[in-house]
């Protein structure tokens, strides 16, 4: 009798570790089918701001991408980032004669963000966004 049980224990427990097995691998699927659903979106949104300039994947664009996606950014303003921060430094641009704008300090210019660390961008994202909309 106590075999019996014994048995009947064992075929449970194995079929449950079987069953969670599958589950797992199920789970595992569906969160590849949802990083590439991820992944091709973002792409799309990159290819439609950047048509010359965009990669052919996203894991092209390399670890720096991925973490700033994962800190919420913007798939366009992390690509903008990035290419950004691949170019040689270029001095600032020159400013009025007088030295003063009438926005200075509201907005970037859109050289100003290209020159930006991807940390500067996560720091003045909200400012980059507003900035965008007059470029």
């Amino acid at each position: 009798m106590e075999e019996k049980n014994r048995e009947d224990m064992e075929r449970q427990v194995s079929s449950q570790a079987m069953e969670s097995a599958q589950l797992l691998e199920e789970l595992r699927g569906l969160r590849a089918r949802e990083l590439e659903w991820v992944f091709r979106e973002d792409l799309d949104k990159i290819r439609r701001a950047f048509p010359q300039q965009a990669p052919d994947s996203i894991p092209e664009l390399g670890d720096v991408f991925l973490k700033m996606r994962s800190l919420g950014i913007d798939p366009v303003t992390a690509f903008a980032a990035i290419r950004q921060a691949q170019r040689p430094e270029t001095p600032p641009p020159m400013g009025p004669a007088d030295g003063r704008s009438d926005l200075e300090g509201e907005f970037f210019g859109p050289e100003e963000v290209r020159r930006m660390t991807p940390q500067q961008v996560e720091a003045n994202l909200k400012k980059i966004e507003r900035s965008q909309r007059h470029w």
